[in-house]
């Protein structure tokens, strides 16, 4: 027998984010009640052995993808896994009026996280075709980029007058959007007027503002509803969060045409079934351009003026064995080119950045001529040695540079002399001023030959609020604008002076503590080389857990 629980027995469990004086249980407050069939693509997702509870909104956008937001997904996530009673009810106008589905996946964005509320995306993957009819229809997106005063129009179930009873009839507003800047004042603004300074940030890369009025708008609407342009009715925007409802404040959404890729992505991975390989046994690797003819190919990630063929600019020849964790990530059949740097933290393990594992990869596998060369201070005068498995950070996500981070795995034990020596990593937090040590290969000077001698440069860590304060200056002074925010729990910055620094040297490298070589960095992205600006590392302690989950 199944007792009734209190999550079974409420209609209504609201997951919508707002701030401080939001009332949470607000919804489409102004908004009029939806002709039948006029928003076909609406989704109620909703749990509940015995009564059903309405948690969030969401749109269909294939037969079997539903799109939402992550913080709704996050709702119905327990333990490891959806609760047994979430279904999708779709194709009607009254939240549990329509078809119950059952979901077979669900997937959020892998940068999701919820104290800072952005990247809140996120898709469920029906078991079975969603049935359609002139009542179920999947709402088409667009990937435009929506700038200020488009008509829009949302809906969503829920309170007729803010503090009334739930509504289970479908509700429309129609709203309008604001541009970045329009939006960060009304938010600022807004922060001060509602005293709502827990309230985060606005990135207009990741996110879009909706105004109607005071009265009206999606703080009360449902979460994870659809936000779609009036004139042709596609969907640009998901219901995220909001301030205080209907007091006048703008109510953001995410914006879709960041996600474009991620989104394709997981359409194709999750729902055509599309499985990626490698070469077939019995297949040749025949060389190309990038295997056999560059001796360089720099994968360092800076952004806009940088010189994207510098490295240790101001830095000085390593001692013979000053640096014996140092590996090269090298490829070609003919000519060998060099990728990145990497340390040897065990025997079978090396440690470097994401995106640099990414680099190597080429249709679902590792190229076939990629080794790593360890024991030299020449990037290909070691010994080379095979990969035999590589493992990325599972929320490694390249458009924003976060959790860069990944591992190789060599085939055999690395062979241990006074050249060659593992690493050892510190968990500790690192904060400012923490004298630093990093070596990569690289040009002696910008835009002159590369250097094969290994290259060593001292520095100087930041801390958090410094690092963000010079790295927001030099995005605004070096027009570097789409540069990511830094997260200061994810990386670590580090600075010398103009003329040197990591975007000067090689992404994967190790970022070490002076006094005692200990690992705690790994060299991430920059702003352009040797101008001034702080250079950002993959903070190694915050992947601990993941880190000895995954060291061989």
């Amino acid at each position: 027998m199944t007792f009734p629980t209190p999550e079974n027995v409420l209609y209504e469990d609201d997951v919508s984010i707002f701030f401080d004086q939001a009332d949470v249980n607000a919804r489409i407050v102004g908004g009029t009640p939806a002709a039948v069939g006029g928003h076909p693509h609406m989704v109620a997702m909703t749990s509940g052995a015995i009564v059903r509870s309405f948690h969030c909104g969401a749109s269909l956008i294939s037969q079997r993808t539903v799109l939402t937001a992550a913080h709704c997904i996050d709702a119905v996530f327990r333990e490891g896994a959806l609760l047994d009673t979430f279904r999708l009810n779709i194709g009607s106008n009254l939240w549990n009026g329509g078809t119950d589905y059952v979901v077979a996946r669900n997937v959020t964005h892998p940068n999701w996280y919820r104290p800072t509320i952005k990247e809140d995306i996120g898709v469920l993957i029906t078991a079975i075709d969603v049935a359609l009819s002139n009542l179920v229809q999947p709402v088409p997106l667009t990937y435009d980029f929506i700038g200020g005063g488009v008509s829009s129009i949302i809906a969503g179930w829920g309170r007729v007058r803010a503090g009334g009873a739930i509504s289970r009839q479908l509700l429309e507003l129609r709203t309008r959007t604001l541009d970045g800047a329009d939006c960060m004042i009304h938010v600022a603004r807004a922060s001060v007027v509602l005293n709502s300074f827990s309230a985060p940030h606005i990135d207009s890369r990741f996110e879009i503002c909706a105004l109607h009025s005071p009265g009206f708008g999606t703080c009360n609407g449902d979460s994870g509803s659809a936000l779609r342009r009036a004139r042709d009715g596609h969907q640009f925007g998901i219901v995220s969060w909001g301030f205080a409802c209907a007091l006048g404040a703008p109510d953001m959404y995410v914006r879709i045409s960041t996600y474009q890729n991620w989104l394709r992505s997981v359409i194709f991975k999750y729902v055509l079934g599309v499985v990626k390989h490698g070469l077939q046994s019995g297949t040749s690797a025949i060389p190309t351009p990038e295997d056999s003819f560059f001796e360089e190919d720099d994968l360092s990630i800076f952004f806009d003026q940088t010189d994207v063929n510098a490295r240790i600019v101001g830095g000085t020849p390593a001692a013979v064995g000053g640096h014996p964790h140092m590996v090269a990530m090298t490829s070609g059949a003919i000519v060998r080119s060099f990728h990145c740097g990497a340390s040897l933290i065990t025997q079978r393990t090396v440690l470097t950045a994401a995106h640099c594992i990414d680099a190597v990869f080429r249709e679902g596998a590792l190229v076939s001529t990629f080794r790593l060369n360890i024991g030299s201070n020449l990037w290909n005068g070691g010994t080379d040695y095979v990969v035999a498995r590589n493992v990325t950070h599972p929320n490694w996500y390249r458009p924003t540079i976060k959790e860069d981070i990944g591992v190789l795995i060599t085939a055999i034990d690395v062979a241990l002399s006074s050249q060659v020596q593992p690493v050892p990593l510190t968990y500790d937090f690192i904060g400012g001023e923490v004298p630093s040590i990093l070596a990569g290969w690289g040009r002696v000077r910008a835009g002159g030959a590369i250097s094969r001698q290994l290259l060593e440069l001292r520095t100087s860590t930041l801390d958090g609020a410094d690092c963000m304060i010079h790295a927001a200056r030099a995005a605004i002074t070096l027009n570097s604008l789409n540069s990511p925010p830094v997260d200061p729990r994810f990386e670590i910055c580090a600075y010398h002076s103009a003329g040197f620094g990591a975007c000067n040297g090689d992404s994967g490298s190790a970022l070490r503590r002076a006094s005692d070589g200990h690992q705690f960095g790994i060299v991430s992205w920059g702003f352009p080389c040797a101008l001034g600006a702080p250079d950002m590392y993959v903070r190694v302690s915050f992947y601990q857990n993941w880190l000895r989950s995954v060291i061989v």
